[in-house]
């Protein structure tokens, strides 16, 4: 295949595909960007043998890194069978769970398997609060639990976090229960909302620059005991003019990917629009080719509103997704969560409630 040329040359593959096998879960999360629960069917939507295949295409585009999730991505029927393959493969394999499913046999299959790292999700240090939050009773102390089996394991944990109106002012807390626990890092997910998320939940952008400013601040008091991450374009505002000479912004269609369980691949975790369906489409033909991944990937002259007006959008680029979720559609508009260039869209009522994806 012929190489990418001029500026896409360096997005021939992501670095990181997010793969939901499946959305049936025991938890129904407020905040759930993919609408899963148990609602949802646990019948598989791609044949083990298609699935196997797409790890093959991943694997060959150059993607380093895949994540699995969901939905509960250990209550997929097939999900052993699927990590041993992207690791034999030479995947960096992630899983994204809620702690629930990992029992002692689990936490065992996944140090045989060879995983890279499970990121456990606590929305809060208080249980009731991450239980109530979930929508699932008891689930708070089987995180902790799993957490612990796979700490003994010398598997790899990331704590996860996601900011909402509910929860923001937990998060510091939660840092500190995850190096209680031993976990190897603690990350922040900026909030979108998406599926059953509603625009209710988001937080205001001064309050979102407070909770960015508390994460730096932690991960230069836990350099060298714990590693403080966070997945938000908007931190390039926020660090030191040497630092942000390592950001590229906003990752969709750019760095990441993901994968909806009957093969549709979108340009992230938790925008909606549709690129191209897998593993029918060749992943590395529909990641070279879709139109609007080339617009990501410019900025300039696609990108709208407070963005398109920004001087740092090489560096920040405003999230797409939440772009997308306030204008009614519209994944190149303005980011109304930005604290720099204020932007105030109309909200369409469609979206108040969230997205609701069509899965």
């Amino acid at each position: 295949m012929r190489e990418p040329e001029g500026v896409f040359a360096e997005f021939a593959a992501p670095l990181y595909v997010a793969w939901e096998i499946t959305h049936h879960c025991n938890a129904k999360c407020l905040h759930c960007y993919s609408g899963s629960g148990p609602q949802e069917s646990a019948q598989e939507a791609m044949p083990l043998r298609e699935a196997k295949e797409l790890i093959d295409q991943l694997a060959d585009a150059g993607v380093l890194v895949l994540a699995f999730s969901g939905g509960e991505p250990m209550m997929h029927r097939h999900w052993r069978e699927l990590v041993g393959h992207a690791v034999e493969r030479g995947l960096s394999v992630n899983i994204g769970s809620n702690g629930s499913c990992i029992t002692e046999r689990n936490a065992d299959l996944l140090k045989y398997l060879g995983v890279k790292s499970v990121t456990i999700s606590l929305d809060s240090h208080l249980p009731q609060v991450h239980d109530e939050f979930r929508r699932l009773p008891g689930l708070h102390a089987k995180a902790v639990a799993a957490i612990a089996r796979l700490v003994a394991r010398g598997v790899r944990v990331v704590v996860g976090f996601t900011p909402t109106k509910v929860n923001w002012r937990d998060g510091r807390e939660v840092i500190d229960l995850a190096y209680r626990l031993g976990a190897d890092a603690a990350n922040l997910s900026e909030y979108v909302p998406a599926g059953r998320g509603g625009i209710d939940l988001a937080l205001p952008p001064d309050w979102l620059r407070e909770t960015l400013e508390e994460w730096i601040a932690a991960r230069a008091e836990y350099d060298g005991r714990m590693e403080v991450i966070w997945h938000d374009c908007r931190v390039a505002l926020l660090v030191t003019e040497e630092e942000k000479r390592n950001y590229v912004g906003c990752g969709a269609g750019r760095l990441v990917a993901r994968i909806l369980p009957d093969g549709r691949l979108t340009p992230c975790v938790f925008l909606p629009t549709e690129i191209g369906k897998v593993p029918a489409m060749p992943f590395s033909k529909v990641w070279a080719e879709a139109g609007l991944l080339h617009q990501f990937r410019s900025r300039g002259g696609h990108v709208s509103g407070n963005c398109g007006e920004c001087e740092q959008l090489s560096i920040c680029g405003g999230c797409r997704a939440v772009a997308h979720a306030y204008s009614g559609g519209d994944p190149l508009a303005g980011d109304p969560h930005c604290w720099v260039k204020r932007h105030d869209p109309e909200i369409s009522a469609m979206f108040a409630a969230g997205e609701g994806l069509p899965v």
